[in-house]
Order: C-alpha cells, then sequence, then structure tokens
C-alpha cells in the first residue's frame, strides 16, 4: 500500500497551523493576565474611540489602585492633553516624569513644550486689529 506524498503534506500543514494558533493562544492568555497590558489596551480602545471623558476616569481609578503606575499616569496626562486642560495635563506629564525619568524625552517633553507654548499665547494679548484702530499720519 503506498501514500501519497500531498497526504504528508496536508497532515504537516495542519500540525503547522495547529501549533501556531496554540502560541497565539498563549499569548493572548499572557496579556490577559499581565494587568498593565490589559489596562493598555483598554486606554488605547478608549483614546481610539475619542472616549475623553471615560479614559480620564479610567486611569483616575487605575492611579488611586496602583499610584505608581507609570503608564496610568501617562495616560491622564494625554487625555488632560487632549482635553485641553492645559495645567492639569502639565501637573500630570510632571508627575509621569517624577515616577520614570525615562519617560522624559519621547513621552513628557513634547508634550510639555506644546502646552507651555499655548499657554503663552493664552497669556499674550491679541494683536489690536488694523480695522478697529485705523492708524493716522498726524
Amino acid at each position: 500500500m503506498s501514500v501519497d506524498p500531498l497526504y504528508f503534506l496536508i497532515i504537516g500543514l495542519g500540525l503547522v497551523a495547529i501549533v501556531a494558533e496554540l502560541r497565539v493562544m498563549r499569548l493572548r492568555k499572557k496579556a490577559e493576565n499581565n494587568p498593565v497590558d490589559h489596562f493598555r489596551a483598554q486606554c488605547q480602545r478608549l483614546l481610539e474611540t475619542n472616549k475623553l471623558d471615560e479614559l480620564a476616569a479610567f486611569a483616575r481609578a487605575q492611579i488611586r489602585q496602583r499610584p505608581n503606575q507609570v503608564t496610568a499616569h501617562w495616560y491622564l496626562a494625554r487625555t488632560l492633553y487632549l482635553q485641553q486642560k492645559w495645567a492639569e495635563a502639565l501637573a500630570a506629564f510632571n508627575e509621569v516624569a517624577r515616577l520614570d525619568p525615562s519617560w522624559i524625552e519621547r513621552g513628557v517633553t513634547p508634550h510639555v513644550r506644546e502646552i507651555e507654548a499655548k499657554l503663552q499665547q493664552k497669556a499674550m494679548p491679541p494683536a489690536p486689529d488694523a480695522a478697529d484702530n485705523p492708524r493716522t499720519l498726524h
């Protein structure tokens, strides 16, 4: 009795697919068991759907449970930034920097610079409009 080589190829591909699916399942379970990854994924979903009030509340709840979790403080800061609550966002970004200085360069400084620029613009009085204040030559 002769067995077609195609049979072995099909069996081999089936085994490869099963092994791949088992790896994916293991990675999903690992992510579910890691609370920081789960928190980050939930925050991303809220951010991507623009549910900023919900995201701020979620981040604050996480901070109450884990006050030193940098990721929670960063998501709160980012949310406050998107809500244009400049003073609160600045304080939150400063807390991120205090908790973990490695976040300063990429996660904090760009936002802080933008906030400071916006606050500076807000503090500067607007230039008078030429139509409202005509110039005379006398």
